[in-house]
């Protein structure tokens, strides 16, 4: 299992991935307690119903939802804990603890419900479609650096695709800062490509039904906004990493 979502055994950093007030529900991400009250274990379990081992489907899931999420799936799920106990553990409302639910159990559905690919599957196709190659911004770029270890952004080789980085940057988080940090570009850089890309896709996808997939999981992705690794902006837990990428 990643560190990423292991329950810390440490109580105290466990406990600091929570606010102590209620989230002030907003827009279209209001719940009522009894919604994900309502969630039974067999419920969720059916979303993995051709899988022998839940536990194993659901790890590379919680790799891609926040933290503080992915541990009260995990305890809720797995370990069968009662939101009122995990409420009690943590020092917060039982409110709280189902909104966190029900945000991570949209995300689980949201990543179930556009076609399995992997990473590896995405750095042979892509490039068939984005055949363009960039200076590597690390190495190769106007503010290039001596990288005495090597470039561990282009595999030294001096250059990298862009678009297909994007993309697959894209996939593992859909949030576009990180995938900025990642790449050492801009934002706006990331987005207005993105975007792009994702037209190309679909023009690859008319023409070969191999590219059906990718362009279903982006256009999904760039049409819901969803970030999945993006935690909900809500001002008391602005200093608590609650609005950044974790």
């Amino acid at each position: 299992m990643s560190t990423g979502y292991v329950i810390p055994l440490d109580p105290v950093e466990l406990a600091s991935r929570f606010s102590a007030y209620d989230p002030e529900y907003e827009d279209e991400d209001d719940l009522c307690e009894e919604d994900a009250d309502d969630i039974s274990i067999e419920e969720f379990e059916s979303y993995f119903a051709d899988s022998e081992n839940f536990e194993d489907r659901i790890e590379p899931l919680l790799e891609r939802i926040p933290e503080r999420e992915a541990d009260l799936i995990l305890m809720y799920f797995v370990h069968e804990k009662r939101q009122a106990d995990i409420a009690s553990i943590f020092g917060v409302t039982q409110a709280a603890i189902s909104y966190r639910l029900d945000r991570g159990i949209k995300r689980i559905k949201f990543l179930l419900s556009i076609p399995q690919v992997s990473k590896e599957e995405l750095r042979r196709d892509l490039p068939l479609v984005f055949t363009n190659l960039s200076p590597c911004p690390r190495c190769q770029g106007k503010d290039a650096k001596p990288q005495p270890d090597g470039c561990s952004l282009c595999c030294n080789e001096g250059a990298v695709n862009i678009d297909v980085d994007i993309l697959i940057g894209m996939w593992e988080t859909t949030c576009q800062s990180e995938v900025a940090t990642q790449l050492e570009l801009t934002q706006g850089r990331v987005r207005h490509r993105f975007f792009k890309a994702v037209k190309v896709l679909e023009g690859a996808a008319e023409k070969e039904e191999k590219f059906q997939p990718y362009y279903s999981i982006f256009s999904a992705i760039s049409s819901k906004r969803f970030n999945i690794l993006r935690e909900v902006k809500l001002p008391q837990w602005a200093d608590r990493g609650g609005d950044e990428c974790t």
